[in-house]
């Protein structure tokens, strides 16, 4: 196997993103019962303008699986970042957001739009945060999302280890 390429320059400011990054959070929403879980994330590049980003998640009690979803980061202009993520349940959400300082990373997102299947439940809004730190090696993130005809609340919150050396 050959030699990964180099990093594109443009997602050079995403770069403390990469890695494979394990931990656990936890869950809440006005129409569930709080959960703790676990999670892996998983963000690679290809050497184009853009990270691939890939998550799963499961139930710590019994390592039952909740939740997954995979999709594209990448900056826009110096301090613009977007992403687009997909989920297994018949959404996507495309945000748009600001770096906020380099190192450590802090990304601040909002959905621009989040489009569902008609058999999905409505989701009208997600904000993400996410602060990685490569010195550190953590990588946290907090969601707040408006769905269901609940006002934008907080939803989920990790703190995740690079898993990868």
């Amino acid at each position: 196997m050959s030699d990964p390429p180099p990093l594109h320059p443009a997602v050079e400011p995403l770069a403390g993103l990469l890695g494979v990054w394990r931990g656990e959070g936890r869950g809440s929403y006005p129409t569930i019962d709080a959960f703790d879980y676990g999670e892996e994330v998983v963000f690679g590049h290809v050497g184009k303008p853009f990270l691939a980003y890939r998550q799963r998640t499961w139930l710590r009690r019994d390592g039952a699986p909740l939740h997954a979803e995979a999709g594209y980061w990448r900056m826009v202009d110096d301090d613009a970042v977007e992403a687009v993520l997909s989920h297994p349940f018949g959404a996507a959400e495309v945000l748009a957001g600001t770096v906020i300082t380099r190192a450590p990373l802090a990304l601040r997102l909002h959905s621009q739009q989040v489009v569902t299947t008609a058999t999905a439940k409505r989701i009208d809004a997600v904000e993400r945060d996410v602060d990685a730190n490569p010195v550190e090696g953590t990588l946290a993130y907090a969601v707040r999302m408006a769905a269901v005809g609940e006002p934008m609340t907080h939803h989920l919150a990790a703190t995740l280890r690079r898993a990868d050396g």
